[in-house]
């Protein structure tokens, strides 16, 4: 994914953001508009969101999440991850670990579309220098916390539905929309890369 690594050189780029030694000259980071401001804030309060609700493990750092989101999480065949094993999807009644993954899935793609559209707010904004580079870092640590958990719960209907003598259909239907709504906003947070790229990196 084009942004993933975009993110990661651009963390590199620490100095590059605040370009302005003038006294009384505004700064890219001290610039920042009420969209970026709503943004960053829903970005962060999105990744808490999906580690306090158990839909995947804290992670270390976002370089763990891109590495997880490209490479995937080794574990024992068989065995199930962090997601599944929390709701029992090899044990508990099929009936309700999938009320479980439906619940879920619901929830955190209703979380992705809120933060998803504070993203093209700051797109749709005049301001040349809106892709400050802490709303892009944020809005795409935000990106992979996703995508991890649309893995975890399909990985849980994979499970389940060995078990489960019921159709799942509108469950993998469920988890199917939030995989559309992370393609989405993977769109957006290159859109966001790129200007940031093209705008604020080149100014630096």
């Amino acid at each position: 994914m084009r942004s993933v690594f975009l993110c990661l050189s651009l963390g590199i780029l620490a100095g590059c953001a605040t370009v302005s030694v003038v006294p009384g000259e505004a700064t890219y980071e001290g610039a920042l508009t009420k969209s970026q401001s709503q943004l960053r804030q829903a970005s962060n309060a999105y990744c808490d969101e999906i580690v306090a609700e158990g839909w995947v493990e804290e992670a270390d750092g976002f370089t763990t999440l891109a590495d997880t989101l490209m490479n995937g999480k080794a574990s024992a065949p068989g065995a199930a991850g962090f997601y599944a094993t929390k709701i029992g999807a090899n044990s508990k009644a099929p009936a309700l670990v999938l009320g479980l993954i439906a619940v879920d899935s619901r929830a955190a793609r209703n979380g992705l579309a809120g933060v998803t559209e504070e993203a093209r707010a700051v797109l749709k904004s005049g301001d040349m220098n809106a892709s400050n580079r802490g709303d892009v870092v944020s809005f795409e640590r935000a990106l992979v916390r996703a995508q991890m958990a649309h893995r975890g719960f399909q990985e849980a209907l994979d499970l389940v539905s060995v078990r489960a003598d019921m159709d799942v259909a509108p469950i993998a239907a469920e988890i199917e929309s939030f995989a559309g709504m992370i393609d989405d906003a993977r769109v957006i947070a290159d859109r966001l890369a790129d200007r940031y790229v093209g705008e604020g990196v080149a100014g630096s």
